[in-house]
């Protein structure tokens, strides 16, 4: 049983599409920051976000998940300039209807 702020992992170990099921509660934005963590990864064609949406994500929804696979002085120093630039160059209009961060 995980509990709040235990580290959580997701990914497919093969090559095909991956499928599964799962419960959290209480689940708050963790659709939608998945969705758009994959959605990125599948514009990139590979399989990470870009850097620039991995930022962004990261930072709006920071209280309530962060990239383990990132580590957190880049979050912290990294990101807020990332997402400066991604902001001038036009890059999150994606996210104009983005849901509201918990927390």
């Amino acid at each position: 049983m995980y509990r709040a702020g235990d580290a959580h992992r997701f990914w497919n170990a093969g090559d095909d599409e991956l499928v599964c099921s799962g419960y959290i509660d209480p689940a708050d934005n963790i659709e939608y920051f998945l969705g758009e963590i994959f959605a990125s990864s599948r514009r990139s064609g590979g399989h990470m976000p870009s850097v620039f949406d991995a930022a962004y994500l990261t930072r709006r929804y920071r209280s309530e998940f962060t990239m383990l696979a990132v580590p957190t002085p880049v979050q912290r120093l990294v990101f807020p300039v990332l997402v400066a630039i991604g902001t001038l160059l036009g890059r999150y209009a994606r996210y104009a209807d983005a849901p509201e961060p918990i927390g």
